[in-house]
C-alpha cells in the first residue's frame, strides 16, 4: 500500500543504471538524458555538493586536533562520542551534518533519504541530547524507506527513558495509542505512528476485500510481516480491523486538536492556509507539511483516508 521512494531518470522509461557523479543520489537511465537534465537538476546538485563537502572538510579537521593543550583535548570522534554538543569545537560539525541531510532530502530518491537517515542516526549517536532535533526527521525518513517497524521502534526507545539508548526491537505496532494522543503529543512522532496503523489499516482492509494475501510486491512487507506473526486464530482479520480504525480515529482527533492545520496542510501544503494564526500553529503545520507530508504521498490511500476525515 504504499511507494518506496527510489531514484529514478526524469526522461527514462526503465530503472536508471548510472548515478550523478557530483550529488551521488540522482539517477539516470543513459548518460545522454544526464546532460538534457542538468538545467533542472544543477541546483539541487550543487547545494548537495557542496554541503557533503563542507562536512568532511570540517570533519577532518576535528580528527587532526592536537591532544596537547587544556583546550584542546584531541580527536574528538575519541575524546568526546557521545557528548558533541558539549564542546564548541564540534557543533560547527554537527551543523553541517544536519544541513547536509536536510539538502540530501531536496532530491527526490531513495539514495538521498537513505543517506539522510544514516547521517541524523549517526548524529544522535555522537550527541545523544540531540541539541538539533535531527530525532525530528528520521520517522518521515524511516517510513519513505518502507521501514515501518524500525520507525516504530525508534519512537518507542526514544519515548521510554526506562530501555538502553535506541534499544527497543520489535514493538508491538497493534497497541494502544494513548502515548501518542496526551499532552506530550509530540507531532512528527503521532503523525508517523498514524500512518504506521493507516497503512496496516489500508493492507488489511485489502487482505479482507481480496480474502487471501496478497503478494509482498503489494503490500509493505515490515506489516505483513506483523500480520503474519501476532494474528493469532482467535483474532479475525475483521477484528484487527476494528481496532486499527478506533486508534487511527484517536491519533487524527488528537492531532487535529493539537493543531487544527495540519492535516490541511499534508494533503495541500500551503493551501487554504491563512496568512497569520495568534497561536503560531500555521508556521508549524507549514513546516511539518513539507518535512512529513511525503511519506502520507507516497503511501496509496493515505491521502483518502485524510480527506475523508476532514
Amino acid at each position: 500500500m504504499f511507494i518506496l521512494v527510489t531514484y529514478f531518470c526524469p526522461h527514462g522509461a526503465h530503472a536508471p543504471d548510472s548515478r550523478c557523479s557530483s550529488c551521488k543520489v540522482t539517477g539516470y537511465c543513459s548518460r545522454e538524458h544526464q546532460p538534457s537534465d542538468w538545467a533542472s537538476h544543477k541546483t539541487i546538485c550543487n547545494d548537495i555538493k557542496c554541503s557533503r563537502a563542507k562536512m568532511e572538510k570540517v570533519e577532518r579537521k576535528l580528527r587532526t586536533l592536537p591532544g596537547n593543550s587544556a583546550s584542546s583535548l584531541g580527536n574528538p570522534f575519541e575524546t568526546s562520542f557521545g557528548h558533541f554538543g558539549s564542546t564548541v569545537c564540534t557543533r560547527p560539525y554537527m551543523v553541517a551534518r544536519i544541513t547536509y541531510a536536510v539538502q540530501l532530502l531536496s532530491s527526490n530518491s531513495h539514495d538521498a533519504a537513505a543517506i539522510a537517515l544514516e547521517i541524523s542516526r549517526g548524529s544522535l549517536d555522537l550527541c545523544r541530547r540531540d541539541l538539533l532535533g535531527a530525532r525530528s526527521a528520521m520517522p518521515n525518513l524511516y517510513l519513505r524507506l518502507g521501514q515501518d517497524q524500525k520507525c516504530y521502534d525508534f519512537i518507542k526507545g526514544w519515548e521510554d527513558m526506562s530501555v538502553p539508548f535506541l534499544n527497543s526491537e520489535n514493538e508491538d505496532i497493534m497497541e494502544g495509542v494513548s502515548m501518542f494522543c496526551g499532552r506530550r503529543l509530540i507531532a512528527p512522532y503521532s503523525l508517523a505512528v498514524a500512518l504506521i496503523k493507516v497503512r496496516m489499516l489500508l493492507d488489511l482492509r485489502e487482505v479482507r476485500a481480496s480474502s487471501v494475501l496478497l503478494g509482498v510486491d503489494k503490500i509493505n512487507v515490515d506489516i505483513l510481516q506483523h500480520i503474519r506473526e501476532n494474528m493469532d486464530l482467535r483474532s479475525s482479520i475483521c477484528d484487527k480491523i476494528e481496532t486499527l480504525e478506533h486508534q487511527t480515529d484517536q491519533l487524527f482527533a488528537a492531532i487535529h486538536k493539537a493543531n487544527k492545520y495540519l492535516w490541511r496542510a499534508i494533503v495541500g501544503p500551503g493551501d487554504s492556509l491563512p496568512l497569520m494564526d495568534w497561536e503560531g500553529n500555521v508556521e508549524v503545520a507549514a513546516v511539518l507539511s513539507l518535512s512529513d507530508g511525503k511519506c502520507w504521498e507516497e503511501t496509496n490511500g493515505a491521502f483518502r483516508w485524510i480527506q475523508k476525515k476532514l
